[in-house]
């Protein structure tokens, strides 16, 4: 009886060590899930930000040219370079305002944030292709 007694006692002890062990198993999964998503995040925020600031840095370049441009021009052209200037600035003020929100984005609001970032991407993207054909129109009328 003894020793049954000892055997049941073994058992129960292993099983406790061996839930717990399971347990512990378990626990370790979850924090390397969630340390996963903590680094996707990071990552993502990172090189979204990093592609706005080189689109940023596209943006500058042209208004230095524009400038240069606008120096040389006649007065009605300096004008019409003076909008096109003005429009150049507003897409740097939204690219500014989008790196701000990157910058400054929770985990909880990335899908608006990363769709607010793609969205004001696409737009300059759509100014920095029209800008050539923009500047060349003026100065071919």
């Amino acid at each position: 009886m003894k020793l049954l007694s000892k055997i049941i006692v073994i058992t129960l002890i292993s099983s406790f060590v061996v839930a717990c062990s399971s347990s512990k198993k378990e626990e370790n999964k979850a924090e390397n899930a969630m340390e996963n998503v903590k680094d996707s995040f990071e990552s993502e925020k990172t090189d979204l930000k990093y592609e706005l600031e080189e689109m940023k840095l596209d943006v500058e370049s042209k208004l230095d040219d524009l400038d240069d441009k606008i120096a040389e021009a006649t007065d009605d052209n300096k004008t019409k370079l003076e909008e096109i200037k003005a429009d150049l600035n507003e897409k740097k003020d939204d690219l500014n305002r989008a790196i701000d929100k990157v910058e400054n984005s929770t985990k909880q609001a990335w899908n608006d944030t990363k769709e607010f970032a793609n969205e004001t991407s696409s737009d300059v993207k759509k100014s920095l292709e029209d800008f050539g054909d923009k500047v060349k129109n003026i100065f071919n009328s």
